[in-house]
C-alpha cells in the first residue's frame, strides 16, 4: 500500500503542537524507566492562550528538568522562518496508508536547579531533600509515596545509651514472690488483669509449652508441640509435595527458610524423617513471616489462603493468630498487634527447635525478618533465650517472666552492638 500525504497541519498560536526535546538524550540517565512529561502554561513567558502550553516539565526517578517552548504569534507564522526550515512529524494510518504532517516546536531542557535564585539562605541538605520529595510526590506519585513510606518506617535513634542506662537504674525490680506467683497463673483471662501486656500473656503460653529440664537452646521447645499434633500430621503430605518441586522454582517468604528447604532437597535422602520435619516447620514458619509482612492485613481481609503451598494451615492459623473483630454487620479475622507479637515469638521458638544448636546467631534471624533488632532481642528473651552481646548469639536463658529492667538491658546490649558494628564498617 502506497503512502500518501493527505493533510499538512501548520503551527497556530491557539493550539498545541508536538514538541521535540533537542538534548533529551544528554540528560536521560541509563535504565531510567519512569520518565514523565507535563505540558504547562506560564503567563510570564509569553502572552498566548492559556490552553496552549509554553513550558515543558520532564521528571525522572531522581531529577527534574524544564524547558521553555517558543510559541510564535500569528504574524510571525505568516512570514517565512529565519532559517528557511520547518520541521514536521508524520502520522500514518496503517490501514489506509494515508499520512498527516504536523509542524513541531522545539525546546532545550535544563536542570531545575539552574533556575534557583542565588543567596536565598536555603542551601541545607535537609531543605533540598524536602524540596526533592515534594517535587517527586507532585510529578511522580509512585516514587513520592514510596519515599514517604520509607521515612515513616525509619527507626527513631533518639534514645541514646545514657538514657537507657538511666531508665535501667530507675527501674524497680519485682519481688521474687510476686514473680513466682505470676508465673503460676493460667493462660486464659490474663489480658484483663492489670499490668499484663500482650507479650506477658504470650510469654506464659510459650513457657507452658517449653521443657523445664532443658539443658541447651535446642532442647527448649518441641516443634510438634508448638504447631500441634493434628496440624503436624496434616503437614506431612504437603511437605512431601514440596520436596518434589525443583530448587529453581522454589520461592518462600525469606531466604532463610528457602535455604533450609533446598538443603533438604539436595540431601542424600530427602524424604527421611529429619528432612520431612524440617520442611513441615518451614511451611509453618513461612506463614508466620507473611503475617509479619506489610501485606498481612490485606491478605486476611480478602480471606485469601495464608500459605501458597497448602490449605491445611488456613483454619489453624486464623483461629490461633488472627483476632476476631466484630463489625456492625459481620465478624472478621484481622491482623492486629497481637498477631505480630505472637507470630514473632512462635517464629523464634520454632527456629530454636529447627536449628538444633546450643547457640543461634542473632544476625541470621534478623536478616530473615523485617522487624527492628530491639524487638527481636526483647521477644527472644521472652521465649526463654538469653542474648550474648559479645558473640551476638542467643543461648539458653531463664524461663520466667522478664521484668522491665531485663528487657531494657537487652535493648542496651543490642544498641551497643549495633554502634560497634557501624563504627567497624
Amino acid at each position: 500500500m502506497s503512502n500518501k500525504i493527505v493533510n499538512i497541519v501548520c503551527q497556530t498560536s491557539s493550539e498545541n503542537h508536538p514538541v521535540i526535546l533537542e538534548n533529551y538524550e544528554t540528560y536521560l540517565e541509563p535504565r531510567q524507566h519512569d520518565m514523565k512529561c507535563l505540558l504547562a502554561y506560564d503567563p510570564t513567558i509569553s502572552k498566548v492562550d492559556d490552553k496552549v502550553g509554553n513550558m515543558l516539565l520532564v521528571s525522572g526517578e531522581k531529577k527534574l528538568y524544564i524547558g521553555q517552548i517558543h510559541v510564535p504569534t500569528d504574524d510571525a507564522l505568516e512570514s517565512a522562518p529565519a532559517d528557511l526550515l520547518r520541521t514536521y512529524v508524520a502520522r500514518r494510518n496503517k490501514e489506509t496508508g494515508k499520512m498527516r504532517l504536523y509542524e513541531v516546536r522545539a525546546t532545550t531542557l535544563k536542570h531545575i536547579s539552574l533556575d534557583r535564585p542565588a543567596g536565598d539562605g536555603q542551601t541545607t541538605a535537609e531543605l533540598d531533600l524536602r524540596q526533592l520529595l515534594r517535587l517527586q510526590s507532585k510529578f511522580n506519585a509512585r516514587l513520592g509515596r514510596r519515599n514517604l513510606l520509607l521515612m515513616n518506617k525509619r527507626m527513631d535513634m533518639s534514645v541514646m545509651e545514657e538514657k537507657l542506662e538511666r531508665t535501667i537504674a530507675e527501674t524497680v525490680p519485682k519481688e521474687p514472690s510476686a514473680t513466682a506467683a505470676s508465673s503460676e497463673g493460667t493462660v486464659t483471662d490474663l489480658s484483663s488483669q492489670s499490668g499484663n501486656s500482650i507479650g506477658d500473656v504470650l510469654q506464659r503460653e510459650l513457657l507452658a509449652k517449653s521443657k523445664p529440664d532443658a539443658k541447651s537452646l535446642r532442647d527448649l521447645y518441641d516443634a510438634k508441640q508448638l504447631i500441634g499434633l493434628e496440624v503436624w500430621q496434616k503437614l506431612l503430605e504437603p511437605a512431601r509435595q514440596l520436596l518434589q518441586v525443583s530448587a529453581e522454582d522454589l520461592q518462600m517468604a525469606n531466604a532463610y527458610l528457602e535455604n533450609k528447604v533446598k538443603a533438604a532437597m539436595q540431601s542424600s535422602e530427602p524424604a527421611d524423617q529429619a528432612n520431612l520435619a524440617t520442611v513441615r516447620i518451614c511451611l509453618y514458619m513461612d506463614v508466620l513471616v507473611r503475617l509479619l509482612g506489610p501485606k498481612a492485613y490485606q491478605m486476611a481481609f480478602k480471606q485469601e489462603h495464608l500459605s501458597v503451598f497448602t490449605n491445611v494451615l488456613d483454619e489453624p492459623i486464623r483461629h490461633s493468630f488472627l483476632q476476631s473483630v466484630r463489625r456492625e454487620t459481620s465478624t472478621r479475622f484481622q491482623v492486629t498487634k497481637y498477631t505480630h507479637i505472637k507470630a514473632l515469638m512462635y517464629y523464634l521458638a520454632l527456629a530454636f527447635a529447627m536449628e538444633g544448636q546450643e547457640a543461634l546467631v542473632v544476625e541470621t534471624l534478623h536478616r530473615s525478618l523485617g522487624v527492628p533488632r530491639s524487638q527481636l532481642l526483647m521477644y527472644g528473651r521472652a521465649v526463654g533465650a538469653r542474648y550474648n552481646a559479645k558473640s551476638d548469639q542467643f543461648t539458653l536463658g531463664t524461663r520466667q517472666l522478664s521484668d522491665k529492667s531485663e528487657q531494657l538491658a537487652d535493648m542496651l546490649a543490642g544498641h551497643r552492638r549495633g554502634v560497634k558494628r557501624s563504627r567497624q564498617n
